[in-house]
């Protein structure tokens, strides 16, 4: 049997039946907020320039963000008309470039 003494020290342990998993949340671990996904900040901007080749760049003030077709799942045709508003997630592209993935059109 295991127990806390008077100054709180665990006299359980291995072979006792007592594990210290059994502990849970006192070993400062939350299943909740472990099992979330990490949160992703979106942006937002409008498509300025699109190319027959299958890029283009997104106008989000006064910065202009690469992106290429194959970072657009959510589109069905293989054209992005200019003016479109879109968002998008920002990662470094080639060359430590900022580029644009996951382009969502608003």
């Amino acid at each position: 049997m295991s127990k806390f003494i008077n100054s709180k020290t665990w006299t359980g342990g291995g072979g006792t039946g007592d594990e210290i998993a059994s502990i849970g949340p006192s070993l400062g671990i939350s299943r909740k907020e472990s099992d979330k996904p990490a949160r992703v900040k979106r942006k937002s901007g409008v498509v300025s320039y699109f190319s027959d080749r299958g890029y283009g760049f997104i106008s989000s003030g006064e910065d202009r963000v690469f992106f290429h077709l194959s970072d657009c799942e959510s589109f069905d045709t293989a054209e992005v008309p200019v003016g479109l508003h879109v968002s998008y997630v920002l990662t470094e592209g080639r060359g430590g470039k900022p580029a644009a993935k996951d382009v969502q059109a608003n």
